[in-house]
């Protein structure tokens, strides 16, 4: 197995280094081969265009699933540049870097901040580009593909000061009580327990309390960070969330309208992919047709 794994670390880090355009251009034809034949990724993900989108025809649902699936194939090398580029050519990459940067700088120095990001194609590089604005730390679960854990690890652990666990919260809470950036993705079910049911998309979505209660209890700020990519460079955005601890709900509509309101401008650059919609309120019909059921970890 460490033998597998040093030739696949060695046979990406090569592949990275290919000229950008070739990168892209692999990665859309990747792209289309996954169009093809992830059936059910497929359909999931375009079930949750058409709920999500119901104004769209079915000729522009699919034109965005088209670019959807090559988006993610170009994400392979957006993950390898997260990985190895240095962090001089990632800040070439982004057209407004000065911009953000001067928000960041602006930031309360004395106060945590809760750095949000979305599940998104190229939330790998959106990480790794956070980090160039603040020295971030992050949370991230243990992946069951143990060569993709050490990949992802591997990378995360460049630019993260630290990386914590799901059942690390109270260290991850500790580091926002003293003043530091962690990241965090709310934006998919984890399950009944920790969560509430939000609007998403005009549709009840469990939604993590998590964020809502780190206010509360650190006065930490909350702010969404999204990277859209333009053609071979990026835009970034650091939006400032107006949560206050009070009350969870309010706290978490708040957090699900920025994302829809992102997602929306850039559709083709979501992880419609995940089942978002798949547990219910009590009583009510599955969101899912049963063929997009039958395997229930996503």
């Amino acid at each position: 197995m460490k033998f597998i794994e040093f030739f696949i670390t060695i046979f990406l880090k090569i592949i990275s280094f290919l000229p950008q355009r070739l990168q892209y251009f692999i990665g859309r034809f990747i792209g289309s081969i996954l169009y093809k034949f992830l059936t059910e990724r497929k359909g999931i993900a375009r079930w949750n265009l058409k709920k999500c989108f119901p104004e769209f025809s079915l000729e522009q649902i699919e034109e965005i699933l088209k670019t959807n699936f090559n988006r993610l194939g170009e994400s392979i090398f957006e993950f390898l540049s997260a990985f190895w580029a240095s962090d001089k050519k990632i800040k070439k990459l982004i057209i407004n870097f000065d911009e953000i940067k001067n928000t960041a700088d602006n930031l309360d120095q004395k106060r945590g901040k809760l750095i949000l990001l979305l599940h998104t194609v190229n939330v790998d590089m959106a990480a790794r580009a956070s980090s160039l604005f603040l020295p971030v730390s992050g949370m991230a679960k243990v992946q069951s593909i143990k060569i993709l854990d050490n990949l992802l690890n591997a990378s995360r652990e460049k630019f993260c000061e630290r990386i914590f666990r799901p059942h690390e919260g109270s260290d991850f809470l500790s580091f926002l009580k003293n003043g530091k950036a962690n990241l965090y993705a709310p934006d998919q079910d984890y399950g009944y327990q920790h969560s509430l049911f939000v609007n998403f998309f005009g549709h009840k979505a469990l939604t993590v309390k998590f964020p809502s209660i780190l206010v509360e209890r650190t006065n930490c700020e909350v702010l969404l960070f999204t990277l859209d990519k333009k053609g071979n460079s990026y835009e970034a955005s650091l939006e400032k969330l107006d949560l206050d601890g009070k009350d969870i709900e309010t706290d978490l509509i708040k957090i699900n309208s920025a994302a829809e309101n992102y997602i929306r401008k850039c559709p083709d650059n979501y992880l419609w992919m995940h089942r978002r919609f798949k547990n219910r309120p009590e009583g009510e019909k599955s969101f899912y047709p049963k063929n997009l059921l039958r395997n229930r970890s996503g």
